[in-house]
């Protein structure tokens, strides 16, 4: 005690700079961190408001109409859900990002992951993801773009580019030696090379939101290694693996320039802790032979679970206290378009009991580019690469898929395959029904003859847990008084089901859908409510009209 009363003033005033020390230290590490991982800039539309090139996805009636022949309206049709909730009150005192979710409008925000800088190809792109987040469904829908794309990207505007795989756009703007930027669009030239790196993932935005038909509204980026050091920094991340895989062909390095080897990855099912290099690999994988857990489509499906893990965790745990191990894991791997302004308010509203509420209620639905809109080609200079099955550079399929997905999030999100059966006898009639189902964004397995039936059936191997897909058949299929809905546990599902359907709708000789409905057979009349459904979702959109 003598010592504390003699030297107080000493230890007080030691106390005091060791203070001001630590502040300064955090307040510049704070400034470093803000000014390495933000403010990258997106201006909305920057190439104009992206239209589709031809016509939107035809309203419900209009489409089934096609199929079937003008419907006779039917008393009593059951409606259609909307999935939709009322929209938050709206807020004007905050950020524009904030606003736009409390009035309910949706955010896009674009995901390039690559490699980095201690990897040769350090920036090709090899993970492009749109996350866009529909506050009214409550749904985040997850676009994953293949990286073999070949695409026309706007490098001097928009009538004016060259043609690359997609994942080489970044790599073209960061690797660029010319003496000039002359041939460059004003709005991806840089004076300062800290900027080129925005300028490039920039004209990725704006090419993709080309591809896509809708504007891409922010982005962020994150290095291979920056994805591991984020897990890590939180003590690992909980998953729950939806089933056990192998993958015997998983890259041994994030770039095979560097090693083309491979390594065995295996996963059991259930939940799991992973640290980053086991979740990097979870949400990487894609030759496995395991059904269902093969290819882009069951890897954009583990991304989302993986996403939708870190979201959890942030949702539990304060985050703030581990700050600075965040910001050592993401400096230099990590960067958004947004200014720090902007994701400070974002954060503080996801804190809230309003933003939690909201945030735990997100439903997810993982959409891929799949071979049923693209198709493999060669090139001389840049060897396999993927192009638009209508035709180098045309999306307009593309666009009208993309407008089903967005218009019908409800039974997406849900994550189930429909199968339609012909057990009427009518020749054709599944495969219309079919057509029409894939139509209005359902998720279809080929349509099959199947026993006779006299009544239609539904046969439920989810035990109910899609309530959405369920509710809409029914309403497409109007008024049949003895439909049957029968629910099988998945595990006693008959080994002829294909195991990736969870839904099979047998059509009955009491539904006869036929080209003309002279001889006064039942053809479905969806509610008004059903029919509108796709038209306002384009007008919200911006989208053209059918």
């Amino acid at each position: 005690m003598p010592f504390l009363k003699k030297n107080w003033k000493w230890i007080a005033a030691g106390t005091v700079v060791l203070v001001i020390v630590l502040i300064a230290f955090l307040s510049f590490r704070v400034v470093s961190f803000i000014s390495a991982t933000t403010g990258g800039g997106r201006i909305a539309n920057e190439n104009g408001t992206p239209t589709p090139d031809a016509p939107a996805t035809a309203t419900v009636q209009a489409r089934f109409n096609e199929l079937f022949g003008t419907p006779t309206p039917l008393a009593g049709s059951a409606s259609s859900p909307t999935g939709q909730t009322p929209s938050p009150q709206v807020n004007f005192n905050t950020s524009d990002v904030v606003q736009k979710i409390k009035k309910g409008e949706p955010i896009s925000i674009m995901v390039l992951g690559y490699p980095g800088v201690t990897h040769e190809g350090q920036w090709l792109t090899d993970t492009i993801l749109v996350m866009r987040y529909d506050p009214k469904t409550k749904t985040m829908l997850q676009f994953s773009i293949p990286r073999d794309l070949y695409v026309y990207a706007p490098t001097g505007g928009a009538n004016n580019g060259r043609w690359m795989k997609i994942n080489g756009i970044l790599g073209y703007i960061m690797d660029w030696n010319k003496p000039t930027q002359d041939s460059l669009a004003a709005k991806y030239r840089w004076t300062d090379d800290t900027k080129k790196f925005d300028k490039g993932v920039n004209l990725v935005a704006d090419t993709v939101q080309d591809i896509l038909g809708f504007p891409i509204d922010y982005w962020a980026t994150i290095s291979f290694e920056g994805f591991r050091k984020f897990i890590d920094s939180m003590g690992g991340v909980e998953v729950d693996v939806e089933r056990y895989f192998i993958d015997k062909k998983y890259p041994k390095n994030d770039n095979d320039k560097v090693d083309a080897s491979y390594i065995t990855v295996e996963f059991q099912a259930g939940k799991q802790l992973m640290n980053g290099e086991t979740a990097i690999r979870y949400s990487r994988s894609r030759n496995s032979d395991t059904p269902l857990e093969g290819g882009d489509f069951a890897r954009s499906r583990r991304q989302m679970r993986m996403i939708q893990a870190v979201k959890d965790k942030a949702l539990r745990e304060n985050l703030i206290l581990k700050s600075l191990d965040y910001m050592n894991a993401l400096q230099g791997n990590i960067r958004f378009s947004l200014e720090f302004g902007e994701l400070t308010a974002l954060a503080n509203y996801f804190n809230s009991p309003e933003g939690k509420a909201l945030a735990t209620d997100i439903k997810f639905s993982s959409e891929v580019l799949t071979n049923t809109y693209v198709e493999d080609t060669t090139f001389p200079d840049w060897g396999y690469a993927l192009i638009p099955k209508e035709g180098q550079g045309k999306y307009t399929e593309i666009h009208r898929w993309v407008q089903s997905v967005i218009a019908n999030a409800d039974i997406r999100r849900e994550q189930v395959r429909v199968q339609v059966l012909n057990a009427n006898g009518t020749s054709g009639l599944a495969s219309k029904f079919t057509d029409f189902l894939m139509s209005q964004g359902f998720r279809i397995a080929d349509a099959q003859d199947g026993d006779a039936h006299d009544f239609t059936e539904i046969v439920d191997y989810t035990m109910g847990a899609a309530p959405n897909t369920i509710a809409r058949l029914k309403s497409y299929l109007g008024n049949l008084p003895n439909l049957k809905i029968t629910q099988i546990s998945p595990d006693k599902k008959p080994k002829s089901v294909s195991t990736d359907t969870n839904i099979q709708l047998y059509l009955g000789k009491d539904f006869k859908g036929t080209a003309s409905n002279a001889s006064g057979g039942v053809v479905v009349t969806p509610s008004a409510e059903t029919q509108n459904t796709v038209a306002n979702i384009n007008r919200r959109e911006g989208f053209k009209a059918a």
